[in-house]
């Protein structure tokens, strides 16, 4: 007969079931139809999602069955069937879990595309479930397919055949499992010693960019200053005494280029960091005696806050204006960079909640004779929660395909009405 906590686990696996199908489903066609998330380095998450659709069609369904007719026999092909895709889709969800992994190592700590081109993405699919698919299918052949009344599973948990056994558990869970945590561990040391160098270049004593100037009075170079008497280029100008525009002075430029009067300390402008909004207050505040300047500073340097390097005074080189040459921001770059660590701190969280949720299970199988079969009903429970809750970790941590659910969800809801 079956108990209240045996129905309660069928409601919740039957809750697992939609969520993990229709997420997955929504992730599929997010992906596709997103020209956004429309490329290769997401093919492996197309190919993890069919793996959860899988298992919760196949392996969740009958599990609920048995739960609630323990003597029912299925047919022995369907069991088989059953038995055999249960451990093959285990283990090409682990290697799916590694094929990310070498992903995010070669972008983050070598800069490589490798894996990203068409072909490593085809080679690597193809192992992901080939292998898993090969490995198992040995056992299964010499192995005789039941259902395990403490597992409420077909299987073949009891066979004392561990030359069928050992090899693909290696091949499928331990190898992938090690492989995948190796090159997490590799990707968060990397990003922490970068950090590191980036907080001591930061900190420490360095060469800085200082404009050189030819005696002409032609465009300067940014050159390393070897000059002790450099200051360094880390605060905005917030007194820009002795700074004057060409074209407020007797001055042959045309063009609106800070410069320096003679027998002041000179200030090479340097234009960092775009900031909106701040360039016209800014450009008036630099005007000496509170005048107003005229022509059209504030439009070409909209957005841009000035900072200043004071260069040392060396003999017969302060003559004349001296021109700076403005240096773009690298915000695009930076951009990227945020992209890629956000996409892995996405995949880590995946990896974590793929070990939280299924380690118990596989550990359990390959244990089963030490394991009372209350404790295999939580860990089942927990390996058909992992599928529902991939979508949710795509939806939070990544604002592309949240917007493409939310996409998909008014064009239903249009469709509909």
């Amino acid at each position: 007969m079956t108990t209240v906590g045996e129905y309660i686990l069928v409601v919740v696996n039957g809750i697992t079931i939609v969520v993990t199908i229709v997420g997955g489903l929504l992730t599929i066609l997010a992906i596709c139809t997103r020209p956004d998330l429309r490329k290769l380095v997401n093919v492996p998450l197309v190919s993890l999602s069919c793996t959860d659709i899988l298992f919760s069609a196949i392996y969740s369904p009958f599990w609920i069955q048995q739960i609630l007719n323990p003597l029912w026999e299925p047919p022995p092909a369907l069991c088989w069937l059953i038995g055999y895709i249960s451990p093959v889709l285990w283990g090409a969800s682990l290697w799916h879990m590694l094929c990310i992994a070498l992903q995010r190592y070669f972008t983050i700590c070598t800069n490589s595309t490798r894996l990203k081109s068409k072909q490593a993405l085809t080679i690597m699919l193809l192992l992901t479930w080939s292998v898993p698919a090969l490995s198992f299918l040995p056992l299964y052949i010499v192995e005789e397919v039941k259902v395990d009344p403490k597992l409420k599973r077909c299987g073949t948990a009891n066979s004392d055949k561990l030359w069928a056994k050992v090899p693909p558990t290696i091949l499928n869970i331990i190898f992938p499992y090690i492989a995948a945590l190796a090159s997490y561990i590799l990707i968060q040391n990397h990003v922490r010693k970068s950090k590191n160098r980036v907080q001591a270049h930061a900190r420490g004593p360095t060469n800085r960019l200082a404009v050189q100037y030819s005696k002409s009075g032609g465009g300067g170079v940014a050159v390393p200053s070897t000059s002790t008497e450099t200051d360094k280029v880390t605060k905005p100008i917030r007194n820009l005494e002795g700074v004057v525009w060409v074209g407020d002075e007797n001055s042959s430029s045309s063009e609106d280029e800070p410069v320096v009067k003679p027998g002041k300390p000179k200030v090479t402008i340097v234009h960092v960091a775009p900031a909106s909004g701040t360039g016209k207050q800014q450009g008036k505040k630099s005007l000496p005696n509170n005048e107003e300047r005229k022509g059209n500073e504030p439009d070409k340097n909209k957005g841009i806050v000035p900072t200043a390097t004071i260069v040392s005074d060396q003999a017969g080189t302060n003559k004349g204006p001296r021109r700076a040459h403005v240096v773009p921001s690298n915000s695009s770059q930076n951009h990227n960079s945020a992209a890629e660590r956000q996409i892995t701190k996405m995949m880590m969280s995946l990896f974590a909640v793929f070990t939280l949720c299924n380690m118990p299970g596989i550990m359990m199988v390959m244990f089963s004779n030490k394991v009372p079969a209350e404790a295999f009903a939580v860990g089942q429970l927990l390996v058909s929660l992992n599928g529902a809750l991939n979508p949710i970790i795509y939806g939070v941590m990544n604002k592309n395909i949240r917007r493409g659910y939310t996409h998909i969800r008014d064009c239903m809801l249009n469709f509909i009405t």
